[in-house]
């Protein structure tokens, strides 16, 4: 097999792949890469001059980044000194090229794996730095490389190499020190190329977020203290980067049991900076994610200390201001965090608890009545893709505060839902909360106030929501069920679909589907859309066995002899397709 490995054959076998998918080329290629000829072919594909295209090179660094990872306790010294020098002048190189980023992260994953199982790790850290300063064309690959490494390191197996981890984690911090007085002397450099800021910020929050320098360190650093400057002014540029160094000390802090007091009130202090940001959604994005990650280190880190009440009082705030001004998109990504403190709120019952965090929920119950509300001119069936999702979070949500909702809640609900001079959209909000809010004892007299309340409404998706409301089990009596599906057959546009998948709440009541089926002709249905109903008509009855079965054919004779026309027709019909007597 080896020998069918060659230079021509793997440049054919990525043509292949770009071109579509190829299962043949797309094995060919990861047997190569485990094979010996690897780093000879990679080696002088990334050696050849003219330069191969990009994809070809990122190809080839991909390959020797696992065969150095996979056959490191196998390489000499001498060869581990031979690659590093090799992937030295590859990275070299690819700072040259423009658009070669992924290239140069696969080179620095390259050089990461023979430092990290270095025994002199330090030293080799200092010397690729001091190497990579010295021309201003190097620096963003060197900045590349010193972002990869943390990640590299968390992800490093001591197994395959000779230092342990503790000694990995060692050496990074003791010189994160002189990296970070490197970096920021590049920001004090004017022969530089823009973008040098970004990916130094870059560097930190990988730093930080692997916990290789501590946050009482990246506190006093000038680079964090620009971060805080992009953060709190708010600048665009290099907004994203600043904002992922703080959630990465946040996550850190998680990780370390501690989080400084320092970088609490910083993020806290961020409050007037979103609220001026409210018209631009990708920074008010990056403020929902800190104010997230804060909210929920906080609380993971305090949540039975009541002294730290008024400090997570302050995080509700900001994910409060969140639902208040955040688009559905960013609320959504701070949904978790609300899902976190309502599941611990119905797994923890304290009635003191409850209490004072009641009027923080209301408050958030009263955001998401208007967030998850559909428009007013909304005439669709079905819910946009997003508001789908979004509600399916927001149900849970409810159903975990169920328990610490007052009666007073329910009712200011229920009056929104049976005054006529309500927007639709606010009656259709309102039977959904009431929905998910309604305790199992309280539910039946609620669930049939509402189906009177909205019994003339028209608007299908009010309609949608009373077919949910009956499909609790054990709830509502069949008589009911029965009522609404025929109203809801007798609309001029019927929701078939939630029709059909609601038939077995009446089982088992046969006559009560034998009397749907019997009346199919009534109804505002396509000829199509009645076999569906009755082909589902039919399954149910089979299901019930044959004692069933023939108590539906005593049940269909007796309504033949009592009617005519079209009627008796569809009965012959009914009982042809359920095979249950040829002769009346």
């Amino acid at each position: 097999m080896e020998s069918k490995f060659t230079k021509e054959n793997v440049i054919y076998a990525l043509y292949l792949l770009r071109i579509g998918t190829n299962p043949p080329a797309d094995k060919y290629l990861h047997s190569f890469q485990k094979s010996k000829e690897a780093w000879r072919i990679s080696e002088e594909l990334l050696s050849h001059q003219p330069s191969y295209p990009l994809h070809i090179l990122t190809f080839a660094a991909m390959s020797l980044a696992k065969k150095t990872k996979n056959d490191f306790n196998r390489l000499s010294m001498p060869k581990r000194w031979h690659l590093r020098d090799s992937f030295i002048q590859h990275l070299l190189n690819a700072a040259m090229i423009p658009g070669s980023n992924s290239l140069i992260v696969q080179l620095g994953i390259c050089l990461s794996a023979l430092g990290l199982g270095s025994p002199n790790l330090e030293d080799e850290i200092c010397g690729f730095v001091r190497q990579l300063s010295e021309k201003p064309e190097h620096i963003m690959a060197l900045l590349e490389v010193l972002r990869i490494l943390p990640e590299e390191a968390r992800s490093f197996d001591p197994e395959q190499h000779v230092e342990s981890l503790e000694s990995v984690r060692l050496a990074l911090r003791s010189q994160s020190s002189n990296i970070f007085n490197a970096v920021e002397g590049f920001l004090e450099r004017r022969d530089l190329p823009d973008g040098v800021l970004l990916k130094c910020l870059a560097v930190l929050a990988s730093w930080t977020r692997y916990g290789f320098i501590l946050t009482d360190q990246v506190l006093e650093r000038k680079l964090f203290q620009r971060a805080y400057v992009i953060l709190v002014t708010p600048l665009i540029e290099g907004h994203l980067e600043a904002a992922d160094c703080v959630v990465g000390m946040l996550e850190y802090s998680l990780v370390a049991n501690y989080l400084d007091s320092r970088l609490f009130q910083m993020v806290i202090s961020l409050e007037a900076a979103f609220q001026s940001s409210v018209d631009k959604q990708d920074l008010m994005q990056n403020y929902c994610h800190i104010f997230v990650n804060l909210f929920e280190t906080h609380y993971q880190l305090t949540k039975w200390d009541p002294s730290k009440i008024q400090e997570r009082f302050l995080t509700i705030e900001l994910l409060l201001l969140i639902a208040a001004k955040c688009p559905l998109s960013v609320v959504e990504s701070s949904m978790n965090v609300w899902s976190l403190l309502s599941a611990d709120f119905k797994n923890h019952c304290d009635d003191q608890l409850i209490s004072t965090y009641r009027p923080y929920f209301l408050r958030f119950l009263n955001q998401l009545f208007i967030i998850a509300a559909v428009p007013a001119s909304y005439a669709c069936i079905e819910l946009p893709n997003s508001l789908d999702r979004f509600r399916g979070l927001v149900a849970e949500v409810l159903v975990d505060l169920a328990n610490s909702v007052e009666e007073i809640t329910l009712n200011e609900l229920y009056d929104i839902v049976r005054n006529r001079e309500s927007p639709w959209t606010d009656v259709e909000m309102g039977i959904f909360f009431l929905r998910h809010l309604m305790q199992r004892v309280h539910q039946l007299p609620f669930i049939l106030n509402i189906l009177d309340s909205v019994r003339n409404r028209k608007e299908p998706l009010i309609r949608l929501q009373v077919l949910e409301l009956i499909s609790t089990p054990g709830i509502v009596d069949p008589g009911t069920i029965w009522n609404c599906l025929l109203n809801e057959l007798r609309q001029e546009v019927p929701i078939l679909a939630a029709i059909e998948c609601r038939l077995s709440l009446l089982m088992p009541y046969w006559k009560c589907l034998l009397h749907l089926a019997s009346s199919v002709d009534e109804f505002h249905l396509k000829e199509c859309q009645r076999s569906e109903l009755l082909a589902r008509i039919y399954t149910l009855v089979r299901q019930l066995g044959p004692s069933y079965v023939q108590e539906a054919n005593k049940y269909l004779v007796n309504e033949c002899s009592n009617c005519q026309g079209p009627r008796k027709n569809r009965i012959y019909m009914i009982k042809y397709h359920l095979n249950l007597s040829k002769n009346i």
